[in-house]
């Protein structure tokens, strides 16, 4: 569950902000770069496209980055539906469409990792690779006390003490957190919608169980990825994970792993899109993914 942190970006930067028409409602995103099969990053719940500004560019090196706000989040339609999360995937097939995307590489954190998960069993043919940062959705329990407590802060002091248990010590992001969090609990709208999501896609599955995730129905290469420290939803147990998928755990970081340790997680990343793309086009140097 990241926040927004700040607009970090000058007006002579080459990220491009934009808002496409989707049925379902306006997709405000983020571009960088251009060309290669594009990777579409999902955030947080209470999150938006803001999250991922210490990866973007980065990421952009050989393909087109984009980062986009889901259904109540950010600066895209408030209306988030019944409040089923896996509804934002047929949504983001729109979005898909109108920025005439055929195909794009998929990374998601937290509540954004399900979403991708959705999307990628909705519509396999436009998913090239599905990397899966500190997912919600495998079946593991998480603090649901945390999420209510975060979207509707009594203070700022309880907005604060939210935002540290997203980290896994001490950092100077901790305090602009907490302010987003009490700012965003003040937004009548947003605090609605939010609510609602909790109450209908999280709540029943706070303690976990459930049956497994049918990993075959997922041919695109598969990644996981998470911060040792998560207090949000903790480490998944091996047999929750794809079999023979990439799974690493980053030291220091807690459950915004791609903030805390920015540079090793947006490399991993980096490192597995190049790879499924060298591989599909039968590059001698590909290194071998989930088959």
């Amino acid at each position: 569950m990241p926040v927004p942190v700040s607009r970090p970006f000058s007006e002579g930067s080459r990220l491009r902000a934009g808002v496409a028409a989707v049925a379902g409602g306006p997709a405000a995103y983020l571009s960088v770069g251009s060309g290669g099969v594009p990777v579409l990053l999902l955030h947080g719940f209470a999150g938006d496209r803001l999250t991922w500004q210490f990866n973007l560019s980065a990421l952009s090196a050989r393909r087109r980055a984009i980062a986009v706000d889901l259904p109540g989040h950010g600066g895209s339609t408030p209306d988030v539906g019944s409040g089923r999360v896996a509804d934002f995937a047929p949504w983001l097939v729109e979005f898909l469409d109108g920025l005439e995307l055929p195909r794009v590489h998929l990374v998601g954190h937290s509540m954004g990792g399900y979403v991708a998960r959705e999307l990628a069993g909705l519509a396999p043919d436009r998913v090239a690779s599905l990397t899966l940062l500190s997912s919600a959705g495998l079946g593991t329990p998480f603090d649901l006390d945390f999420l209510r407590r975060a979207i509707a802060p009594a203070d700022v002091a309880e907005a604060r003490a939210c935002a540290e248990r997203l980290f896994a010590g001490p950092s100077p992001l901790i305090s602009r957190f907490g302010e987003v969090l009490h700012a965003q609990g003040a937004d009548p709208i947003r605090r609605a919608a939010l609510e609602r999501i909790i109450e209908v896609s999280f709540a029943a599955h706070a303690d976990g169980g459930g049956p497994p995730v049918d990993w075959s129905a997922y041919p695109m290469p598969v990644q996981v990825l998470w911060g040792r420290e998560d207090r949000i939803i903790p480490l998944p147990p091996a047999d929750r994970l794809p079999p023979d998928a990439p799974f690493r755990v980053f030291d220091n970081a807690g459950h915004l792993p791609h903030i805390e340790t920015a540079s090793p997680v947006t490399a991993a990343i980096r490192t597995f899109l190049d790879g499924c793309d060298d591989r599909r086009s039968g590059h001698p140097s590909a290194e071998p993914t989930r088959p």
